[in-house]
């Protein structure tokens, strides 16, 4: 006999007058896949070498340096972190609705039919699309395991991002790894191999004793770290040079190339880093699903707080993480080697933050007009977020105009920026002619929601 999903009682149940509930969340999850571009557009567009080196790449040092502080102060991490907690939020939501519908296990089905989908549009975007760093795999797959938890209360729900949370940001401050760990393994292994073997190389010669150490005077010093330093910027304009071999190479060849790092990407790193970054913020964004903060069951007094704390504390631990060390007079507040561990930290406050900010606007007549444009885009996020990749590869890669690493960080922003404003114009009229998204529409088709549930 078919089982319906038990749909939670109605006290646990997110709801709100009106569509306040999906205006804040259409709105958080457009402004996040508006803003995941403000980061990814130094990948399309930068050697990675680069990205980290603001005052030596370009001529506008000021522009630079400020743009980089913003990116990584705000948006780094923060936008995959606020996706992740939509996608979570947005998981019950979608199993609230189905388990109101007739059709037995159709709920289960259409829920599992739509993450496999997912998977197979993130393989799409990493192999065929050129971007390695797709989410929609990750998130198909992880997806699946929110199931099983669809019963539980926010505050249990809570307690288990808490815990993910805990763990990625200890693995994140040590830099403990599954995958360093064994690269570590294999080649303590091969230096014992060597060393059993005499010190003897596979087809060379043995290895030369090392000399007895010999002090260095203060000149040597001064000029060994002076060689240090020029042999360390010639690596890392080797590297860049390289890298930009690679993009501006034919779609063959980069599909050969990216293949690789889409590959590690959907395997180890989903292991060693996905599942614990991406799982921790999906339960967290359930758990404020199930504790109504999505819903406006809050009082403006909470939201208000929930903004304040959350911006604040988040930037001003982006600015002792990357600012202290970056702006002159202020690199006795930084704080070091401390920053690994509040990463997570930092990105969590930011997401929260503009969840309470959001939740404030969508309370007032004329300050909701303001999550407008990314309420818009909020609906038809999987077309933003894929049109991304083939406007990016278009500009960048030797399959379009080749770009890559020929613009500075602020000019590469200002056009993320451009890409932004031409996705809400598009998403405006494409959502009042067709009322849903290219990519969206099909997703639907595929699943067979419009078939199976009588709606067309």
């Amino acid at each position: 006999m078919d089982q319906t999903i038990r749909p939670a009682s109605a006290d646990r149940v997110a709801s709100a007058p009106g569509s306040d509930r999906l205006v804040v969340l259409d709105a958080l999850r457009g402004f996040a896949a508006l803003g995941i571009l403000w980061r990814n557009i130094f990948v399309f567009g930068l050697p990675t070498v680069a990205f980290s080196l603001p005052e030596e790449w370009g001529e506008n040092v000021v522009s630079n340096v400020a743009t980089w502080l913003y990116v990584v102060i705000f948006v780094d991490g923060t936008m995959r972190g606020m996706f992740s907690l939509i996608f979570g939020a947005t998981a019950l939501l979608l199993l609230d609705r189905y388990a109101r519908r007739p059709g037995g296990l159709l709920a289960a089905d259409l829920y599992f039919r739509r993450l496999m989908w997912l998977v197979v549009f993130g393989l799409v975007h990493g192999y065929v699309l050129l971007w390695p760093h797709d989410v929609l795999y990750v998130y198909g797959i992880l997806g699946m395991f929110l199931f099983a938890f669809r019963n539980m209360s926010g505050r249990r729900l809570l307690l288990i991002g808490l815990a993910i949370f805990a763990v990625s940001s200890l693995k994140d401050g040590t830099g403990w790894s599954l995958d360093q760990i064994s690269n570590d393994a294999f080649d303590a292994s091969q230096t014992e191999s060597l060393e059993g073997s005499g010190g003897a190389q596979p087809g060379g010669d043995a290895l030369p004793a090392d000399p007895a150490p010999i002090a260095a005077g203060p000149a040597e010093v001064e000029t060994s770290e002076t060689e240090d330093e020029v042999a360390m910027f010639e690596e890392l304009e080797r590297l860049a040079l390289a890298e930009m071999d690679e993009r501006l190479a034919g779609y063959t060849d980069l599909v050969r190339t990216l293949a690789l790092e889409t590959f590690q990407e959907q395997t180890t790193l989903f292991f060693t880093d996905h599942v614990l970054d991406v799982g921790a913020m999906m339960f967290f964004g359930m758990a404020l699903f199930r504790l109504g903060a999505f819903s406006g069951r809050w009082t403006s007094g909470q939201y208000a707080v929930m903004a304040v704390i959350g911006l604040a504390g988040g930037l001003v631990l982006g600015f002792l993480i990357h600012g202290a060390t970056a702006v002159p007079g202020y690199s006795e507040w930084s704080i070091g080697s401390a920053d690994a561990y509040l990463y997570n930290l930092r990105r969590l406050l930011l997401c929260l933050g503009l969840i309470g900010l959001a939740n404030l606007l969508a309370r007032g007549r004329v300050s909701r007009t303001l999550l407008m444009p990314f309420t818009a885009v909020g609906r038809i996020p999987l077309t933003t977020y894929v049109g991304q990749t083939v406007i990016c590869v278009a500009l960048f890669y030797g399959v379009g105009l080749g770009l890559f690493g020929t613009l500075e960080h602020h000019q590469l922003l200002g056009i993320a920026f451009a890409i932004n404003l031409a996705q809400v114009v598009f998403a405006f009229i494409w959502l009042k002619l067709v009322g849903q998204g290219p990519l969206e529409a099909l997703l639907r088709r595929l699943v067979g929601i419009g078939i199976e549930t009588g709606r067309h």
